[in-house]
């Protein structure tokens, strides 16, 4: 796997990612705002551009944040 992400809602993503995108496997307990999984998956360890890709693939207008 990589990274994957899930738009749940207008503001709000669910994630799982894997090694070697992150040093261990992990996954959203509950649904987070965008700038809080960003946050989350580079404490794990993920890189920025895996990170912007995985939001792409599940929001192609996840750049313009949380309050456009």
């Amino acid at each position: 796997m990589a990274i994957v992400v899930t738009k749940i809602s207008e503001a709000l993503y669910t994630a799982s990612a894997t090694p070697p995108h992150v040093r261990t496997m992990w996954e959203t307990t509950q649904p987070l705002r965008m700038h809080t999984l960003w946050d989350e998956l580079l404490s794990l360890g993920a890189h920025q551009v895996d990170i912007g890709d995985a939001m792409d693939q599940a929001d192609s207008d996840w750049i313009r944040g949380e309050n456009s």
